[in-house]
């Protein structure tokens, strides 16, 4: 009989997220999310540097992998601006068109 059971657990992927990317992110809880830039990756948790908007002063969060993989957090992350990355934003609902029109991929309507 094994003593130990090996077991599948969510991790950050640090090929994907580092140190030093930029990060806004947002806890089912708050009101509005907060941006800065990530200080530290690992696998469990991400910890988030920001400027809490009072004078010569910065303040972190902590951004636990647990948390993440329940859904509690949404979070966009980019290492240069250039491509924005994505985890748990919530899409708005698609508008729709009245009265049998089409709309293109650009959400254009084609009579």
């Amino acid at each position: 009989m094994p003593l130990i059971i090996e077991q599948p657990v969510p991790v950050f992927d640090l090929e994907q997220v580092s140190r030093g990317d930029l990060c806004w992110a947002k806890h089912c809880t708050w009101n509005k999310g907060e941006a800065g830039f990530i200080t530290s990756a690992t696998e469990k948790q991400l910890i988030i540097q920001y400027h809490p908007r009072i004078g010569n002063v910065t303040n972190h969060f902590r951004v636990p992998i647990s948390e993440v993989a329940d859904g509690q957090w949404e979070i966009r992350w980019s290492a240069d601006m250039s491509e924005v990355f994505e985890y748990g934003i919530k899409k708005e609902d698609e508008p729709e068109t009245g009265g049998g029109d089409r709309t293109d991929e650009t959400g254009r309507v084609d009579p």
